[in-house]
């Protein structure tokens, strides 16, 4: 397994798989030596489905090239050819004992240096669904890091999209508050997760700390490497998958 930018295969394992309503998509993950890759392009069909190639904790074999365009980020690799499953999914040991190795101590650090995606340790305080403007749904993610700051952010993990018996409690207005949770808790009692984080390209329509670029909860994972619900691809989604909530920025992380 090789990470270098040329055209050696390389082997990735996802922590972060989204989707948009334009037939794209987007994947980020570790190498075995820890290193964050986005192969590009991904579209829909290798997301979603009954056996998508791309699946949170399953690793692929890619072979990559160099970035293209002038909005690279550091991690962007070119996908040459089709991608491969390489192994099986990881079972719940192995996968908190990748998140666990591969964690950044918080957000500050998962994005610096220009970086673009990491994982962080998050305590989450509320899910909450919120209508956009136009009339879309939304899923939110109110959560503190290990340094306490505070954070409120869209939520755009594939499987949590397109999840129809995802179940999250609401107090009639729309907020999740902890109480009959289901499969993701949340609130002062709430155990630890692992918050995957990205960034979108830049739009520049967002300047200051994130570099002209959207911060995004780009996938979720139980610390202690438990499934979250699996996702049911029959029926409509329950969130609405475009960007019109990230104001517009072209392309999700």
């Amino acid at each position: 397994m090789s990470t270098a930018t040329g055209e050696s295969a390389t082997e990735l394992v996802p922590l972060a798989v989204t989707l948009d309503t334009e037939g794209g998509a987007c994947v980020a993950g570790v190498t075995a030596q820890g290193r964050w890759l986005r192969p590009e392009p991904v579209n829909a069909a290798e997301v979603t489905g009954a056996d998508p190639v791309y699946t949170m904790h399953r690793p692929v074999r890619l072979d990559l090239g160099p970035a293209t365009g002038g909005d690279a980020r550091p991690e962007d690799r070119a996908v040459r050819g089709t991608p491969r499953r390489a192994g099986p999914l990881a079972g719940p040991d192995e996968r908190a004992a990748l998140l666990a190795a591969v964690a950044d101590p918080d957000v500050a650090t998962a994005f610096a240096y220009g970086r673009s995606a990491g994982l962080v340790a998050v305590r989450p305080l509320r899910y909450r669904r919120q209508r956009s403007t136009g009339g879309r749904t939304f899923l939110r993610l109110e959560f503190t890091d290990r340094t306490g700051e505070r954070f409120d952010w869209i939520v755009r993990d594939v499987r949590l999209l397109l999840n129809n018996d995802l179940r999250l409690p609401t107090n009639g207005d729309g907020d999740a508050d902890g109480r009959d949770t289901g499969t993701l808790l949340a609130g002062p009692g709430a155990p630890e997760l692992f918050a995957a984080v990205g960034l979108t390209h830049p739009n520049h329509r967002f300047p200051g700390r994130f570099r002209g670029c959207h911060p995004l909860v780009v996938g979720l994972h139980p610390a202690d490497g438990s499934p979250i619900t699996p996702v049911r691809p029959d029926g409509p989604p329950p969130y609405d998958t475009s960007l019109e909530g990230t104001a517009g920025a072209p392309g999700i992380a």
